[in-house]
């Protein structure tokens, strides 16, 4: 009887096809629309289907994909991309991928993926080196940034609560409190909840003008819990929050949680690349002292989805979180992935990583993000001087949120329904895509420059185009309705 399998006879045709495929897009990827104009219901018509009991062989799917699904697909590399925190992938990353797709390697343990490991344990050291680790550090590669706070926060806990990760938290004498800025992302409040400490007992800490935490409302508020009972145990620190791009006081905060005993977390999942720049460096004073740090390679590291990157300063504290055995650490032991994190058989996020770094170099990758930063200076100043538009809060990153205002006769319910519709009609128009923000409870209008494509044209050509929206969206919004 002869064998079955699923290998393929024509390969080398399928695959020259599928990467052409892929060559086309990236080449197409400036032209617009950035986002298709298509309905849900629409797209349904074209691509769902039944299960097929049937194949029709690769390159019948492969023309499918071209036809049918690349039109639809967002263009997250368009240099007019300067919505949400997905940066532009960069080509050699892309390349770095489809290689790593091809090789399958699973670098749970050394015997599973050699090249991978080692991979893997050169990457962070990259990372630690890069935010002033040293050779005590680790870390491990994960899908982003809210399983890299998940993780590091469960190292926290283990590290207050020796024994947390098997009795959970039924030993613990005082309740535990997590302390981070108001303004800081929900997968904080999540990471928390999954742990088993609630969300109750985050204390979201107010922020100054710069909306950066205030640390004496921090120092205030750890006295406070722990006159009543509380034991204050973790800080979050953001280093480029979601929104307003704003970083706190690191420094400051590593010195007090430092004094107190208390782990500090640095959420630097946007704008860790930043780290790579004089001006980030500056930023991001003082992160070195922290006990942990996520940030996410896939935002402004320009590293293809999905990829986030967890360091931990005291690489034991990681081994007796998530090891397997019994077996006491020993900082002369080889690398097991396995024993450092939540997953076993799990894809080679380092190796795209790799590619990217050794193919560009780091001094090319601090010039984009100089670049990304003097663009969001450039675009805040061009909001500045303008009459009709005004700054929601200080740039501090790559990121600025703003807001059109066509009178002084406008209500703050008028003014968030023009800033909605503005980004609506941007969308519809399909010549660029920007995001909406909510700053001290004002409907906000958000770029975020950290595309490594985006040029000063096309900054200028971004503002230009909203400001003819702006002109034309409110004039009919507030005139309609009698403002």
């Amino acid at each position: 009887m002869q064998s079955k399998s699923l290998d393929i006879e024509n390969i080398d045709i399928c695959l020259n096809k599928a990467i052409n495929v892929v060559e086309e897009y990236i080449k197409n990827i400036s032209n617009e629309p950035v986002i298709p104009n298509i309905k849900r219901e629409e797209l349904y018509d074209i691509i769902s289907s039944q299960m097929p009991l049937d194949g029709i062989g690769v390159e019948n799917v492969i023309d499918d994909v071209k036809k049918n699904i690349v039109p639809y697909c967002t263009k997250i590399g368009n240099p007019k991309f300067l919505s949400w925190i997905i940066t532009s992938p960069s080509p050699a990353g892309t390349i770095g991928e489809i290689l790593n797709i091809g090789l399958n390697q699973v670098p749970f343990c050394f015997k599973s993926g050699p090249a991978a490991t080692v991979i893997e344990e050169t990457v962070i050291s990259w990372f630690a080196d890069m935010f002033g680790y040293n050779d005590k550090s680790g870390g491990i590669l994960v899908s982003g940034g809210s399983t890299g706070t998940l993780t590091a926060l469960s190292v926290a806990r283990e590290a207050h609560l020796p024994g947390s990760m098997k009795k959970g938290l039924q030993g613990a004498n005082k309740p535990l409190v997590v302390y981070t800025s108001s303004v800081s992302h929900k997968s904080i409040d999540t990471a928390v909840s999954v742990l088993g400490i609630g969300s109750n007992f985050i204390r979201k800490i107010p922020v100054d003008s710069n909306f950066k935490m205030d640390i004496n409302k921090l120092k205030k508020q750890v006295e406070e819990d722990r006159k009543l009972g509380y034991d204050p145990f973790c800080v979050v620190a953001q280093a480029g929050t979601s929104n307003e791009g704003a970083v706190d006081n690191i420094d400051g905060i590593a010195d007090f949680c430092n004094e107190q005993n208390i782990w500090l977390h640095i959420d630097a999942a946007y704008a860790g690349g930043a780290i790579l720049t004089e001006r980030g460096k500056k930023l991001m004073k003082g992160i070195e002292k922290a006990d942990s740090i996520s940030t996410d390679p896939h935002k402004w590291f320009f590293i293809p989805v999905e990829v986030g990157c967890v360091l931990i300063k005291d690489r034991e504290h990681l081994y007796n979180t998530y090891r397997v055995s019994d077996k006491e650490y020993d900082a002369d032991d080889p690398i097991e992935y396995m024993n450092y994190g939540i997953q076993f058989t799990r894809m080679s996020r380092a190796f795209k990583i790799w590619f990217a770094f050794r193919a560009y170099g780091i001094n090319k990758l601090s010039e984009i993000i100089d670049q990304n930063l003097d663009l969001s200076q450039e675009f805040t100043d061009l909001i500045d001087k303008s009459d009709k538009w005004e700054l929601l809060c200080p740039t501090q990153t790559s990121a600025v949120c703003f807001r059109y205002v066509p009178n002084s006769e406008c209500s703050d319910r008028q003014l968030n329904e023009v800033q909605s519709n503005i980004v609506k009609e941007l969308e519809l128009s399909g010549k660029a895509f920007l995001s909406q923000a909510v700053v001290n409870g004002k409907v906000a209008i958000r770029a975020c420059f950290s595309n490594h494509r985006t040029s000063y044209e096309d900054l200028d050509f971004v503002f230009n185009t909203l400001s003819e929206i702006a002109e034309t969206t409110s004039y009919h919004l507030i005139n309609n309705k009698g403002a």
